[in-house]
């Protein structure tokens, strides 16, 4: 403890979308109305993982720091999910929260579960909290196109290529990142370099052709993105590949950022490699035209 009182916002916030930023606004609101510290105490990993589940994250930890701290917040705590924690009783898991703060008060998303099992929910932990003198705020759902904003909901629209959708519950583009890595050089061939990075466990959009920003080097490009086997050069591997548009140079080995703006269109067999390379040049001509539009 830091001698402060700490309002304390409860969850695994992965995306950071719109519900969770209503929890968050409370956190802050509440903790300046208390004179207390806002807090975020969450997880670094899933905890679906520790029971063998697939997990595809829609933001890395370091994305989750940054936008907490875009928020508001001003502590974050962020440890791994274990075995210990996972096997802790409800009445358990308020201990370890109040040994580590004083706190002034929760706020959990309305269907936030702890403990064992998931055995705690909203009522049982307002009736922990009274035993220990705190205050328990529940955030009810945010609605998008009237249905409630979840990040499995968000992950749906991404498998559909819905990726505008998702945009507008997250409060951004989806994006992922990674270090440019060699391919077959196919686009380059073609007339149309790629840079190729790896969605390593993370939610990958619907295979199709995206409009897209690539972020590099502390530059933002227009850029298209084709995600897919790439069937018409006898591709058989998944591959994230954008070609940015108007970009020159060898950018192998630097992190690339990929925001997806919007789906263009499905993956396809052309007759001919030409064929492809007509396609690729609509293709970059409709992003252009679309991205000048946005942000």
């Amino acid at each position: 403890m830091n001698g402060m009182k700490s309002v304390i916002a409860l969850g695994m916030f992965d995306g950071v979308h719109l519900g969770h930023r209503a929890l968050l606004k409370c956190a802050v609101q509440l903790a300046k109305e208390r004179g207390a510290q806002s807090t975020v105490f969450t997880f670094s990993n899933h905890p679906l993982e520790l029971f063998q589940r697939d997990i595809r994250y829609l933001s890395t930890n370091e994305q989750r720091r940054s936008l907490f701290l875009e928020q508001g917040i001003e502590n974050i705590e962020m440890i791994p999910f274990t075995g210990q924690i996972a096997n802790l009783q409800p009445s358990e898991f308020v201990a370890l929260l109040k040994d580590r703060y004083d706190i002034a008060a929760l706020i959990v998303g309305f269907n936030y579960s702890f403990g064992k099992m998931g055995a705690g929910n909203c009522q049982s932990l307002s009736a922990l909290a009274r035993e220990h003198g705190f205050d328990v705020k529940v955030i009810d759902p945010v609605e998008y196109e009237g249905e409630s904003v979840s990040s499995s909901r968000i992950r749906a629209c991404l498998q559909n290529g819905e990726v505008a959708k998702a945009a507008n519950m997250l409060c951004r583009y989806y994006s992922i990142g990674g270090v440019i890595v060699p391919n077959r050089h196919i686009g380059r061939k073609l007339g149309f370099p790629t840079a190729n990075i790896e969605g390593k466990n993370t939610a990958i959009p619907r295979d199709g052709v995206y409009a897209s920003y690539a972020a590099i080097d502390g530059s933002r490009f227009c850029a298209v993105t084709n995600i897919g086997t790439n069937p018409t050069v006898n591709g058989t591997r998944r591959t994230i590949e954008t070609h940015l548009i108007d970009a020159e140079g060898d950018y192998y080995g630097k992190r690339l950022e990929i925001e997806f703006v919007e789906y263009l269109r499905g993956e396809r067999i052309f007759a001919s490699a030409e064929a492809l390379a007509e396609q690729i040049q609509r293709d970059i001509k409709k992003a252009k035209n679309l991205l000048k539009n946005q942000k």
